[in-house]
């Protein structure tokens, strides 16, 4: 037995180094393949940060009456944030809006000037509302319109918002639609182009392969010069795809932090290395050594 697959991977390196050419054309169809399919993950990982700090930068405010107590305005906040629906809650007296409108302005004189002439704060307090999803903010201003507290209560801006919350709503399920559809027709170019490409290989070896069958080797000695085959081409372009992701991970991530405002790919990458590895080797074994079994089953 040990021997049998000592010869068949004898037999397999062999073939690999005299078939060199059409497969190095294997391993670049696979290289082609497998960074199609890392892309995926690149793309739904860039997405989904983007959808992330969107979500973030949308909230629904509830201003109170300036008479209303800070116990009273605490108190609801505690009841909201109790709420499935709620990522966070943010208490702000008219005081801290008094001081944050005036820490934005603080280069134009003339608007600190005409606040200061009013005499008083114009700001009211209020809470600063944060759903999970855009479209829980509904959820949010049914909470306000049935609560016992409506006579303290100056004005929700949930209507003034909800054009923003809609489109955003829109805008990511139709980035995750379009990145689950991406992510099949990708995976189904990739494995279709690896495996006519293996199919070419083993059918320069089809000669070879009958007469193998005809002196009585086995369909699984047959075929297990074509498995370690499958195997080195998955690995090589594995690695290969590897460092290609890499190199431009790491001389682009520059770019895509400036234009994402945040999103350090390089460092994702890094979180992520050892599962990228798995699936681009992973991904190079079965597109190379499934497609080679089925693809030499015609000669068996």
């Amino acid at each position: 037995m040990f021997a049998a697959i000592k010869r068949i991977i004898k037999h397999g390196f062999k073939n690999f180094k005299r078939q060199a050419p059409l497969h190095f054309a294997t391993i670049f169809i696979l290289i082609i393949a497998l960074s199609l399919l890392t892309s995926i993950f690149l793309f739904r990982s860039t997405i989904n940060y983007l959808v992330s700090e969107i979500q973030k930068k949308i909230d629904v405010s509830v201003y109170f009456k300036q008479n209303t107590p800070a116990t009273e305005i605490e108190k609801i906040k505690e009841d909201i944030g109790e709420l499935d629906d709620i990522e966070e809650v943010e208490y702000i007296s008219a005081q801290r809006a008094l001081e944050d409108f005036k820490e934005k302005h603080k280069d134009e004189p003339l608007i600190l000037q005409s606040v200061d002439v009013l005499g008083e704060n114009p700001f009211f307090p209020s809470l600063n509302i944060r759903a999970k999803k855009p479209n829980q903010y509904a959820a949010v201003l049914a909470y306000f319109d049935g609560s016992d507290f409506q006579d303290i209560i100056y004005e929700v801006d949930y209507i003034k918002k909800k054009t923003i919350i809609d489109r955003l709503f829109s805008m990511t399920s139709n980035l995750s639609l379009a990145g689950i559809i991406l992510s099949i027709f990708l995976g189904a170019v990739a494995v279709l182009v690896a495996f006519n490409t293996i199919r070419i290989t083993i059918k320069d070896s089809g000669e070879e392969i009958s007469i193998m069958k005809l002196v009585g080797a086995s369909s699984w000695f047959v075929q297990g010069p074509f498995i370690v085959q499958g195997i080195l081409c998955g690995l090589l372009a594995a690695l290969a795809t590897f460092f290609l992701f890499y190199l431009t991970v790491y001389f682009s991530a520059p770019k895509i932090l400036s234009i994402t405002g945040g999103f350090n790919i390089f460092a994702w990458f890094g979180r992520n290395i050892f599962n990228l590895f798995l699936l681009q080797f992973g991904g190079g074994l079965i597109l190379s050594v499934f497609s080679g079994m089925i693809a030499t089953r015609k000669y068996l």
